[in-house]
């Protein structure tokens, strides 16, 4: 669930998704006259579907809420902040329907269903309309209208919106974690420079799983190592500019095997 999701930061732009989505769902309702609206007139198809329509409109945008916000703490968006994301629609999206269905639609009259019976036979039809529609124009927009990365480049980011290190993939050393920071090491103009960002190790290693982790405080980059060294029994690895990194015991063998793989390539 820690794994990278196309996404678009640019909240203005998710409006286009709640236009479209609000004229999606009118149109659909108005033509096909699923869930009994074949049953409304013409007068009251033209004033209450364009309410519903705007419902679903609202119901794309109050989880716009969570997604401005986790994105401007954590400057990256995953699989489980977008299955969020889409648990809070469908919730929000409940209620608001089953309020306006009870109250607009049948004027509270008892004979008529509960939230459970509209959930079940009337809601989650509707999601199924919806849902489809949400998922894949995010993804279009998220892929389409992002800027192209750097493939020869990686961009380690931190807590802070202005928390982060661009560096070419080769520049890259090894990552330590240093407390609540982590020490990025790289190589600049031939020597060894470090810069400190607010985060956790566990975070990069999720976000770029080609860096090979050795220990529980260390992450490499494995286009530096050079050879295993022992001392005391216990297994280091010599990643150059005098940079000596400990393998935990228990990744010795998957370290051992990551490596050997590697420089045999």
């Amino acid at each position: 669930m820690n794994k990278n999701y196309p996404f678009h930061s640019v909240l203005q732009n998710h409006l286009w998704i709640t236009l479209g989505l609000i004229l999606w769902v009118f149109l659909f309702l108005y033509f096909s006259e699923p869930f009994d609206i074949n049953r409304f007139s013409e007068d009251e198809k033209t004033y209450l579907l364009p309410v519903y329509a705007l419902i679903q409109g609202i119901c794309y945008s109050m989880p716009l809420l969570y997604q401005t916000h986790v994105y401007r703490k954590k400057q990256q968006w995953f699989l489980k902040n977008e299955a969020v994301f889409l648990i809070l629609l469908i919730s929000i999206g409940a209620i608001l329907n089953f309020l306006f269905y009870k109250v607009i639609i049948v004027d509270f009259d008892p004979g008529t269903y509960s939230f459970f019976q509209y959930f079940k036979w009337i809601y989650l039809p509707a999601v199924a309309i919806i849902l489809p529609f949400v998922i894949v124009t995010r993804i279009i927009l998220g892929k389409l209208f992002n800027p192209k990365e750097d493939n020869n480049k990686i961009t380690i980011k931190g807590k802070g919106k202005y928390d982060f290190i661009t560096l070419k993939k080769e520049e890259l050393l090894f990552i330590q974690s240093s407390d609540n920071y982590i020490e990025i090491n790289f190589i600049q103009n031939n020597t060894v420079d470090k810069k400190l960002i607010r985060g956790t190790i566990s975070e990069v290693e999720n976000t770029f799983p080609e860096l090979l982790k050795t220990h529980r405080s260390f992450l490499i980059n494995t286009t530096h190592f050079i050879q295993f060294k022992t001392e005391n029994k216990k297994l280091f690895l010599d990643l150059g500019y005098g940079n000596i990194i400990p393998v935990s015991r228990n990744l010795q063998l998957a370290v051992k095997s990551k490596l050997q793989l590697t420089t045999n390539k």
